[in-house]
């Protein structure tokens, strides 16, 4: 019997890699707006070289499949080439046949061929089964954020606008900056940050009017933005998908966030999820329901690379999830 062939998902297998994954990972999409949503993540000007989608086949019929991210991580600040993994799927009537894990070995050795030193992924399964196969979970921990109380009625005087493609090298330069004091961290390019708030502009636009809303501000100073946040508001409740701040105590991000909240009365008691590094504390926030993340970040080395954790941390946004 012939070896399954590994190959990237175009056409027929595309769509019935869609019609399979669907109706679990729709986010509220119908059958068509899931496709278009994901086709539309590919075709985006960092999607079209860093985003598909590979299938483990025996003639027409997917045996598995896997969407493949080409990414970069920062590990004690070096550059290192690392393959993403996401939505992992074997069909219900191929399951327990080893399909996934074939797919994930003959994935990992392609990648390997190409020079990557690391693979990643985020299981919302039980991580024992990726453990099996050599990933080793990374601490990232999600947060509960909520507003303290103000000494005075009214909005921070802080000006905020809406972010737009002109702020994209600044955010890339707050990234960068905040990024080098931890170990492990994603490299966040200009054309990826765009991908990123794309796909949540995105999702929204695919779904039901109303269903989900994305609001991307900026606060600059002499012309350069120097603070940003980006927040989803939705069936997943609120969520501060990414942020970032030149200030190192996140003064300006807690202080935007308050002017979001003083719109209206009912904002100020709003929580928002979201990944944030221990050492990030706005003093306009406070913390509650700390805890792992959801989305198990688990890490495996691939030829000399080590899936090893560095001891000043790890640095992950909750909007890079995939």
């Amino acid at each position: 019997m012939s070896r399954p062939a590994l190959v990237t998902a175009t056409d027929d297998i595309l769509s019935q890699i869609y019609d399979q994954t669907w109706a679990i990972w729709s986010d509220g999409l119908d059958r068509g707006s899931y496709e278009r949503y994901n086709r539309a993540q590919m075709a985006t000007t960092w999607g079209k070289t860093h985003l598909d989608r590979l299938a483990l086949v025996e003639g027409d019929t997917v045996l598995a499949s896997a969407k493949r991210y080409r990414l970069t991580l920062q590990v004690d600040g070096e550059d290192m080439p690392c393959l993403g993994i996401g939505a992992v799927f074997t069909p219900p009537d191929r399951r327990g046949q080893g399909h996934a894990a074939s797919l994930i070995e003959r994935m990992i050795e392609q990648a390997a061929g190409e020079g990557a030193g690391m693979a990643l992924l985020f299981s919302e399964i039980d991580p024992a089964f990726y453990a099996r196969l050599g990933f080793e979970p990374i601490p990232i921990g999600e947060a509960t954020l909520a507003l303290r109380p103000q000494s005075r009625e009214g909005a921070p005087a802080v000006l905020m606008r809406g972010g737009d493609d002109r702020d994209i090298d600044n955010i890339a330069s707050m990234h960068a900056a905040r990024a080098a004091r931890y170990g492990l961290s994603l490299a966040r390019a200009p054309e990826y940050i765009r991908h990123a708030i794309s796909k949540r502009r995105l999702l929204a636009a695919f779904g039901a009017p109303g269903l989900r809303h994305v609001e991307y501000f900026i606060t600059e100073e002499g012309g350069n933005a120097v603070a940003y946040i980006v927040v989803t508001r939705g069936p997943e409740g609120h969520v501060l998908e990414e942020w970032g701040d030149r200030d190192p105590t996140g003064a300006r991000v807690g202080a935007m966030l308050q002017v979001l909240a003083a719109r209206t009365p009912t904002e100020a008691a709003v929580k928002l999820r979201t990944w944030l590094p221990p050492d990030f504390a706005p003093p306009q926030l406070e913390r509650i329901d700390e805890k792992p993340a959801a989305e198990v970040g688990m890490l495996r080395g691939i030829g000399r690379g080590t899936p090893r954790v560095p001891a000043s941390g790890v640095f992950y946004l909750k909007a890079d999830a995939f």
